[in-house]
């Protein structure tokens, strides 16, 4: 894959995880921060402008709009599974831990092959079906 098609990717990505964790609406706030900044410092002084900006009594329109779709989105569910309240829990079973069987090798002389590998415990042979 190019470069150039990867470095897309990611920007899609971190744009994609913006969004969906309300990025956008704190982008629009900030930008009518500014808007509002710049609006009440031309008819006040800055420390009056920041005042009235942050103090909540004075929203423009795109913050009523933030605002509205802020408190729509609490109002969703976020899974569709958060709408069903009747949930079917299965009964919990219990499964006994595995004991521990510990395989005992018996090594003859090593001679570059596992064929003299043994096991301790003889096994018979699988039957045929």
């Amino acid at each position: 894959m190019s470069k150039w098609m990867r470095q897309l990717g990611q920007w899609l990505l971190i744009g994609m995880l913006l969004v969906s964790m309300g990025g956008h609406l704190a982008l629009l706030q900030t930008i009518a921060w500014g808007n509002m900044l710049v609006d009440f410092s031309s008819k006040a002084s800055l420390s009056e402008a920041m005042e009235k900006t942050f103090d909540g009594e004075h929203p423009c329109p795109l913050c009523k709009v933030v605002k509205k779709t802020k408190s729509e989105d609490e109002k969703k569910p976020m899974l569709k599974s958060e709408m069903k309240m009747e949930v079917a829990l299965p009964v919990p079973v219990k499964v006994p831990f595995p004991r521990s069987t510990d395989l005992v090798f018996r090594v003859t002389e090593y001679s570059g092959t596992f064929s003299e590998v043994y096991l301790a415990v003889p096994m018979q042979p699988p039957r045929a079906a």
